[in-house]
């Protein structure tokens, strides 16, 4: 259900050239070696798709795990969930254990919907109070336990940064069919602007760079490739916030450099 093992295409020269010699003789002596994901959509690979004027969320050919496994020639468990929050990720964890047994990095991406709010409930009652699905410290400490559990399970976190959204681009689809004066409370409710919505993905996002700080592990920036593009929505799905797999290959790309990275460290 969650495996996929990958026919190894891995050369030792191709690898050595372009992320060092330490780090290919690593995965080339470890054939039982694999690489384990868990979080949201965005790491389970989930990207929006269209069926004439209807959309509807699959999963890319290659995911951000399977472009890293297959370039290893290793095996890759994805234990990603569409809507998992960072508690429900604990839960993930501690359900499937056993799933660690013999992996060498562990890629953790949660954040997007521990940020998000229900949209809905703001539309329909502007005035009253709204909190994001998951609060900014529980979302620090809970996410702290999980790289500490990885630890004790034998492997090498790797906390991946949210990749960039469009927040515009997000309203629009979230909000669409709506009324235009729940689209206008909503709109009130951030402030008169949707970069609001973006401003409270990058507070999450900055909470994964002092996750990984306090509890000395790789904090894997996949934002930064994504902004130097001179176009983000190329690389993005239309619902502004999950990467298509344009986007996936290019956040893999900055995770192969973090393994290099960790491998050279060590």
């Amino acid at each position: 259900m969650f495996s996929t093992k990958i026919v190894p295409y891995y050369h030792k020269s191709l690898c050595s050239q372009n992320f060092g010699s330490n780090f290919a003789a690593d995965f080339e002596n470890e054939e039982d070696m694999k690489l384990v994901a868990l979080g949201d959509s965005v790491i389970k690979g989930v990207i929006l798709n269209y069926e004439g004027e209807r959309s509807r969320y699959s999963l890319a050919d290659k995911s951000i795990v399977e472009c890293c496994a297959e370039r290893l020639g290793i095996e890759s468990v994805n234990l990603g969930k569409m809507g998992c929050t960072i508690e429900a990720g604990e839960r993930i964890l501690n359900r499937f254990a056993d799933k660690f047994a013999g992996a060498k990095y562990v890629l953790l991406e949660c954040g997007g919907n521990d940020s998000d709010y229900d949209w809905k409930a703001i539309a329909e009652a502007p005035d009253a109070q709204h909190f994001a699905k998951t609060p900014i410290d529980v979302f620090e400490s809970v996410y702290e336990r999980v790289i500490n559990k990885v630890k004790e399970l034998g492997a090498t976190p790797l906390v991946l940064s949210l990749p960039p959204i469009d927040a515009q681009r997000y309203f629009d689809f979230f909000s669409m069919g709506w009324m235009q004066e729940l689209k206008d409370n909503v709109l009130r409710w951030l402030g008169g602007s949707t970069s609001a919505i973006m401003s409270g993905h990058e507070l999450y996002n900055l909470a994964t760079m002092r996750v990984a700080q306090r509890t000395g592990v790789q904090w894997v920036d996949v934002t930064s490739g994504l902004l130097k593009e001179h176009n983000l929505g190329a690389y993005l799905c239309d619902d502004g916030i999950h990467p298509n797999e344009k986007g996936q290959k290019k956040m893999a790309e900055a995770v192969l450099q973090s393994m290099c990275s960790c491998q050279v460290k060590s």
